[in-house]
C-alpha cells in the first residue's frame, strides 16, 4: 500500500494490485491551506489520478490559482494530449488560471477547448467574463464578415467551439425570456435570423418590434446592415394581424421606398371610404 497526500483537503489511500488501482475516500480536513499537494499528482504517470488532481483544483482553482499557475505549462500539455482522458478537465482549470491572471483571450481560447465543460448556466464571474470576451470576439468575425460579403470577398472561417458558445448564449436568454438582451446581441452580432427569433418568441412581439427598430436607428453604424434590418421587419409587421402601418411606413421611408407608403395610405384611404358608404 501506498499513501498519497492528496492535497490537504483530500487524503487518499491507494492500493496497487496486479495493476489494478483501488481508492478509498478518506475524511476530508474542515480547512485547505494549499493546492502543492494536489499539482504534486500532475507528475504521476497513472491518468486515473491525474484526472482526480484535476477535478480536485477545478474545485480550489478560485482560491488556489495563484499557485496553480505555476503549474500551467504542465495542465496545457495534459489538454494538447489528444490521448489524455481529461484534456476537456485541463482546459478549463487552465482557462480559469488565465482568467485571473487578466490574460482573457488565453482564457477564452481554453474554455473553448473545454467544450460542454465551460457550463453557461454557472453564473459565475469568469463564466460571463469569459463569454463577453467571447461574444466580442464573434462581433469582430461577424462585421469584418459582413464587410466582406459588401466587397465580394470569402468570409473568415469561424470557429465552431466559438459559434456553440454563442448558440448557447443565445439559448440561454431565450429560456430567461431575456428578449431583449438577445435581441441587442443578435443585432450586434450580424444575425438576422435570430432577430427574427426574438421578436416572434416574445410575449410582447409589437413592443420587441419597436424595441428592434429604435435599437437599428440608434445602434447601428452600417447603414447596409441597418437597411437588412428594416427589411426583416418589414417582413415581421406585413405577416402580423395586426399591422402598425405608423411603423411600417417609418421603415420604408428609411428604406427610400416611397411607392410602398403610397400604397398603404391608399389602402388604407379607401377602407376609409368603405367604412363611409355602409
Amino acid at each position: 500500500f501506498r499513501l498519497i497526500a492528496f492535497c490537504s483537503a483530500r487524503p487518499f489511500l491507494v492500493a496497487f494490485a496486479s495493476g489494478t488501482m483501488a481508492a478509498v475516500d478518506l475524511a476530508r480536513p474542515a480547512a485547505v491551506t494549499s493546492a502543492g499537494g494536489v499539482l504534486s499528482l500532475l507528475e504521476e504517470q497513472e491518468n486515473t489520478l491525474r484526472v482526480a488532481a484535476l477535478e480536485r483544483l477545478n474545485e480550489v482553482v478560485d482560491q488556489f490559482w495563484h499557485e496553480i499557475a505555476d503549474y500551467l505549462t504542465d495542465i496545457e500539455s495534459l489538454y494538447e494530449d489528444s490521448g489524455f482522458p481529461g484534456k476537456e478537465l485541463a482546459a478549463l482549470v487552465a482557462s480559469k488560471v488565465f482568467y485571473h491572471l487578466e490574460e482573457y483571450e488565453d482564457a477564452l481560447r481554453l474554455a473553448l477547448g473545454a467544450g460542454q465543460l465551460f457550463d453557461l448556466s454557472h453564473r459565475s464571474e469568469y463564466v460571463e467574463k469569459i463569454v463577453a470576451v467571447a461574444i466580442d470576439e464573434y462581433v469582430k468575425l461577424r462585421t469584418n464578415n459582413f464587410e466582406n460579403e459588401l466587397k465580394k470577398k470569402d468570409p473568415v472561417a469561424i470557429d465552431d467551439r466559438l459559434e456553440d458558445v454563442v448558440k448557447r448564449m443565445f439559448d440561454r436568454c431565450l429560456e430567461d425570456k431575456a428578449f431583449k438582451q438577445g435581441l441587442g446581441m443578435a443585432l450586434e452580432t450580424r444575425r438576422l435570423d435570430i432577430i427574427k427569433t426574438f421578436i416572434t418568441a416574445s410575449d410582447d412581439a409589437p413592443g420587441m418590434l419597436q424595441y428592434a427598430q429604435t435599437s437599428a436607428m440608434t445602434m447601428l453604424t452600417s447603414k447596409a446592415f441597418r437597411e437588412r434590418v428594416l427589411r426583416t421587419l418589414v417582413e415581421i409587421y406585413t405577416s402580423t394581424k395586426d399591422v402598425n402601418y405608423t411603423a411600417l411606413c417609418q421603415c420604408y421611408f428609411i428604406l427610400n421606398e416611397p411607392l410602398e407608403v403610397a400604397k398603404i395610405l391608399k389602402d388604407l384611404l379607401g377602407r376609409d371610404k368603405e367604412g363611409c358608404c355602409t
